[in-house]
């Protein structure tokens, strides 16, 4: 879908004069639904949201997005500059090593050197992608964290990676099950130190949700996209990125992130920058959040005394919890 189609539905499902309807679509928005998509699929069918995968990000023109002040409220005209060119490293703020096994290496040396270095990436919603899987092979270090609602994609990826979870020397791979939308309560609080990753979870619920101008800004808290963005917040580390795409416009999705009227301003004042560019040979949108520094981080930092380091599944984290209880 071009973002001229793309725009054209917006207008259409987000119309100010027709609230309360909307285009049919699949209910992204429900667990099931997507444990229904993945049923008959075998672990080695991949279905990449948006037609594109980390081949194409490696290196990629862009045209820069200008916002209006408001960031997410009332996003104005958009204006774009000369078409420039960048990396994928540089827009998460990671280093690309010259090869996987360079960056297995660095990696086990900082494990046996107890570097206190958080580089988790997270792939949010990640599906049957195989982001991760890329990025491993581009010589990206990580370690790469699935995560997915879906218990029966989580199910396909580990059977799809058996051989590597086995047989690798240093495992840089996980999986796990859990809803974004919920609290991501499977991961500490500050625990993904390299970023993270949503190549389609937020774009595909924005084009299932309702009308933006029907939304009751008294009942945010319940809107999927704010509470994923809430979520990615709390296990974000400062000064990390929160990157996602979209052919839609700001108009639309920094709307469906941060809300409307003083919600969306408190909500936008947890990230210290908000960047939007055009990939213009694959006809995407990058958005990047960065979280900003905050107090009560820096405290717990001083504290705890290791925190870059610490990052946590479901299981370890009700063991460390039992463990303080004693």
């Amino acid at each position: 879908m071009s973002f001229v189609t793309r725009n054209f539905f917006d207008k259409i499902q987000n119309s100010t004069t027709f609230t309360k309807w909307r285009l049919p679509s699949p209910p992204y928005y429900d667990p099931n639904y997507w444990d229904r998509v993945y049923k008959d699929l075998t672990p080695d069918d991949c279905i990449e949201w948006g037609g594109f995968d980390l081949n194409g990000l490696l290196k990629f023109r862009f045209e820069r997005v200008t916002l209006d002040e408001h960031h997410g409220s009332d996003v104005g005209t958009q204006e774009t500059d000369s078409e420039k060119e960048s990396t994928f490293a540089k827009w998460m703020g990671i280093q690309q090593h010259s090869s996987p096994e360079e960056a297995s290496q660095r990696y086990l040396e900082r494990r046996t050197n107890n570097e206190k270095c958080n580089d988790t990436i997270l792939l949010l919603g990640c599906g049957n992608s195989k982001m991760g899987e890329q990025l491993l092979v581009h010589g990206f270090q990580g370690p790469f964290l699935h995560l997915d609602v879906s218990s029966k994609v989580i199910q396909c990826m580990t059977q799809r990676y058996e051989t590597y979870l086995k047989q690798a020397a240093v495992q840089r791979m996980e999986f796990i099950v859990d809803d974004a939308a919920t609290g991501l309560t499977s991961l500490e609080p500050e625990s993904v130190g390299g970023g993270v990753i949503d190549k389609g979870l937020l774009d595909a619920l924005h084009c299932s949700l309702r009308n933006i101008h029907a939304e009751d800004t008294s009942n945010d808290d319940g809107d999927p996209i704010q509470n994923i963005v809430a979520s990615v917040h709390r296990v974000l580390q400062p000064s990390r990125p929160f990157v996602f795409f979209s052919r839609s416009s700001p108009e639309y999705m920094l709307r469906r992130a941060f809300g409307k009227g003083n919600d969306a301003r408190n909500r936008r004042k947890l990230w210290t920058d908000i960047s939007v560019i055009k990939l213009t040979d694959l006809n995407v949108m990058l958005y990047r959040f960065i979280k900003a520094e905050n107090h009560a981080s820096k405290q717990r930092g001083m504290d705890d005394g290791n925190t870059v380091n610490s990052r946590v599944t479901t299981r370890g984290f009700r063991l460390k919890n039992k463990q303080r209880k004693k």
